[in-house]
């Protein structure tokens, strides 16, 4: 009996011990944490930190009234917190993801998925207007205020240029990581509720490459979730509700302050963070491999050749363009915002060579295809605000490109016919 109480004693000692040193251990790492708050941030939080501290860095008042199409110096401050009050992207049924509803002095996205433009036009289109669906990633969206957008710039131009006898309206429905896929998605689903646009411009290229594997860029968190719920359902009937469920254990240990700082060193040191330097000493990374690259190329045919047998069905105009990239054609001397790491945009710079070779001479485009990309090759100025989002004068420069395309394939001829009837 006195062994077993020398045991028992000697158990319960070790175990307070045991809890002594686990709460004191869990203790530092709390205050620790508490104190460097950014160590718990994902790879994508700290790359979108190093963006914004690159910005306030860069953007003097000059800079952000040119980059941003804004009347003042103090328009910038209150656009970022426009822009943050508008939150975090939705979830939306087929495509994975949307823009909140949100209309403030800068940022304007309205209930039915579209960025506003400088002159919004009215909600359903109206027949006696020529209407333009403009879809793209978020370098179409727009990362300014919404009459700085491509979409916006191309509504003007098409207005100004007095080629057509009604007003035009151009709705902007791109949205951030979107590839080619969902565009095609979102295309039909708007056809499907009686919303037939004039023309349909797909602004593509640069996120493609990026979500390679012709996923969008949010499936696997929706996955993990649904799969979650209804396993955890399953395993609820089979067991008539009486089951133990265990994972809250797990999902208590790993939020334990020093679980959390192993996790959050363990990602720095395997997921460096770039960091913004004008071109200097760039990070040696690897592409995707060429077979899956001309995957990405052949995909984004595939997707276009939907929607351009639909759109010319449905007597819509379909229009194709490549959009430029800093990683192609670009003097990123001049480019304060060219990361020392691409990540998966390096694969944009292995992949834009090999599009110039196959798309602007493929003939499932055929005309309505139009090569952006070498636009940028004579411009020695910044053109991008981050790694790859346009400043506003070079979202003008596209959209006037793209205008100037449309007319010289004579692409409005059909739209031009309807006005005069």
């Amino acid at each position: 009996m006195a062994a077993f109480r020398r045991y028992f004693r000697a158990v319960c000692v070790n175990l307070v011990l045991g809890l002594a040193l686990l709460l004191g251990v869990n203790g530092v790492a709390e205050l620790y944490l508490r104190r460097n708050p950014s160590l718990l941030m994902s790879a994508d939080e700290r790359i979108n930190y190093e963006t914004q501290r690159a910005r306030d860095a860069l953007t003097t008042p000059e800079n952000a009234m040119l980059w941003y199409d804004l009347k003042t110096p103090d328009d910038y401050q209150a656009f970022l917190a426009d822009r943050m009050e508008a939150g975090a992207p939705q979830y939306a049924p087929y495509v994975q993801l949307r823009a909140p509803a949100f209309i403030g002095k800068f940022y304007g996205v309205t209930k039915a998925g579209y960025r506003m433009s400088r002159d919004p036009g009215p909600w359903p289109p109206r027949a006696e207007n020529i209407n333009v669906f403009f879809f793209g990633n978020s370098t179409a969206f727009g990362v300014g205020p919404y009459w700085a957008t491509i979409a916006s710039y191309l509504q003007d131009a098409m207005n100004e240029s007095g080629d057509l006898n009604r007003k035009v309206y151009v709705y902007n429905f791109g949205r951030s990581s979107y590839i080619s896929s969902q565009e095609t998605v979102l295309f039909g689903r708007l056809l499907a509720d009686g919303l037939r646009p004039d023309m349909a411009i797909f602004l593509d290229g640069s996120a493609d490459f990026c979500f390679y594997d012709g996923n969008p860029s949010s499936w696997t968190l929706l996955e993990r979730y649904y799969n979650e719920f209804h396993d955890n359902y399953v395993h609820e009937v089979w067991a008539h509700g009486a089951v133990t469920h265990w994972e809250k254990l797990t999902d208590f240990v790993g939020t334990l302050p020093i679980i959390r700082l192993i996790g959050g060193v363990e990602s720095r040191l395997s997921t460096p963070t770039p960091h913004y330097i004008g071109n200097q000493n760039p990070v040696a990374e690897t592409p995707i491999d060429d077979p899956t690259l001309r995957r990405v190329i052949d995909r984004y045919v595939e997707n276009m050749r939907q929607v351009k047998a639909i759109a010319e069905r449905e007597g819509i105009i379909p229009v194709f363009v490549w959009q430029p990239n800093p990683t192609y054609k670009y003097h990123t001397a001049y480019d304060p915002f060219y990361p020392d790491r691409l990540s998966c945009h390096i694969n944009d710079k292995f992949g834009y060579p090999m599009a110039k070779r196959l798309l602007p001479s493929n003939p499932t485009l055929g005309p309505s295809f139009v090569w952006a990309a070498d636009m940028q090759e004579n411009l020695k100025e910044p053109l991008y605000v981050d790694t790859f989002h346009y400043t506003a004068p070079m979202s003008r420069r596209i959209a006037l490109f793209i205008y100037a395309e449309i007319r010289r394939r004579q692409l409005l001829s059909a739209i031009r016919a309807g006005a005069e009837q």
